[in-house]
């Protein structure tokens, strides 16, 4: 919330200067697939193996150039996950752990409890705010920009085992990040019509953890008025976590979501 408020200050900061804006916003459908291992209370040590359908999630971006020479590019993207599917639970029987619980759950309901398929759902809220310069724009050759900036998020993950008993583990954290984009724009046709294609690159630095993106995409721009152009994007993108040793406290594995997106886009001048 902190980190919204200050970008909402600093847009009215930039309002003093001629701008250049470009935003968008559509549909991802996306799925989730991974594995989760769990690191506290009796849950310590189970895992779960998830494996969730692609669905559709929102999300947002916008996209802010000033007629200052020097001055980066500003970005800021959110979107929220939620996918839901089956989870193959593994849930440790060691006597520090959840051996009595399992003991106590196969002895008061029929078949085994562990090492099976159970409905499952996740929530993943993403913010990211970043900085970044531009090359080779007006030159004909493909841009590109790097830059940086943080991420924001939070996780919500639960496993219905039997009505009253989940597993439930949540976590996140704002971590920096780098970014790096390549863009080729073809030349504008007669009717003021553009065409671009895009790939993009974020590496995040989280301790010893592995997390990064990747998109690829095209766009579709129409001049609507003098000032105004409006078009679509469609393109795919794939979020990969591995998250190792205690860079989160309750939870470690690996986490994979992708799939493909289309939607909505605009440039204001």
């Amino acid at each position: 919330m902190k980190l919204i408020v200050s970008l909402l200050f600093f847009t009215l900061f930039l309002s003093a200067f001629e701008l250049d804006i470009n935003m968008g916003g559509g549909t991802y459908y996306t799925g989730s697939s991974g594995k989760l291992i769990y690191k506290k209370d009796f849950w310590l040590d189970s895992s779960g193996d998830m494996d969730h359908a692609n669905e559709a999630t929102p999300y947002t971006w916008v996209e802010i150039t000033t007629d200052q020479e020097y001055w980066p590019k500003m970005r800021l993207e959110l979107n929220q996950l939620k996918t839901t599917g089956q989870s193959l639970i593994h849930m440790q029987t060691d006597e520090d752990t959840i051996n009595d619980v399992i003991d106590w759950i196969e002895e008061n309901l029929p078949g085994s409890m562990n090492d099976i398929y159970y409905d499952s759902r996740l929530t993943q809220t993403n913010i990211e705010a970043y900085l970044f310069y531009e090359y080779f724009e007006d030159t004909g050759f493909p841009t590109f920009a790097f830059g940086g900036g943080v991420k924001s998020f939070d996780f919500d993950y639960a496993v219905t085992i039997i009505d009253g008993l989940q597993f439930n583990d949540n976590g996140g954290d704002t971590i920096p990040l780098l970014f790096f984009r390549s863009r080729y724009l073809f030349d504008e046709r007669p009717s003021g019509s553009s065409l671009a294609f895009e790939a993009s690159l974020k590496v995040y630095v989280f301790g010893d953890s592995n997390i990064y993106d990747y998109l690829i995409k095209t766009d579709f721009l129409m001049k609507y008025n003098e000032d105004t152009d409006v078009g679509i994007e469609v393109g795919y993108k794939e979020t990969y976590f591995d998250i190792q040793g205690d860079d989160i406290d309750t939870v470690g594995g690996n986490m994979k979501t992708a799939g493909p997106y289309i939607g909505l886009i605009a440039h204001f001048k």
